[in-house]
């Protein structure tokens, strides 16, 4: 399996952690982390444990693992859909509504997994492990 890997900045230096801002690439706008680095163009700063010798400015590489990002994947991409017909199959097959409403209610799924994206977003954006790779050369 490949691994995920960016560049980032060292911003801030603190015992054996640093802070690093990830650089935003053109292949960010189609990732499906892309909230988690990058949220409403704002910088996001991100503490991993450094075991580097770094100082600020430095550019480093840092990965992202593939569980991250298959959950993250599946959140996004999948999590919506089995909404949508999960609520279409109980709207018309166990409460017996129309067609209409059935839609209708598929629609309301595919709202609600957007309100529970959002919120695991929120909840769990600081958690992610990033590991420095190595330290690019400039």
């Amino acid at each position: 399996m490949d691994l995920h890997e960016d560049i980032a900045v060292v911003k801030e230096i603190k015992d054996n952690f640093v802070f690093i801002e990830i650089i935003k690439t053109g292949a960010c706008d189609n990732c499906a982390l892309r909230g988690i680095c990058h949220s409403n163009n704002r910088k996001n700063i991100h503490k991993i444990r450094n075991k580097l010798k770094l100082n600020i400015g430095d550019m480093v590489r840092v990965h992202i693992s593939p569980g991250v990002r298959i959950f993250s994947s599946f959140l996004i991409f999948i999590f919506p859909i089995i909404c949508m017909i999960i609520f279409y199959i109980i709207s018309k097959f166990v409460i017996r509504l129309t067609e209409n409403f059935s839609i209708l209610l598929s629609f309301i799924g595919l709202l609600l997994s957007g309100i529970i994206i959002h919120s695991v977003d929120k909840k769990y954006a600081n958690s992610i492990n990033f590991e420095i790779v190595e330290k690019v050369k400039q």
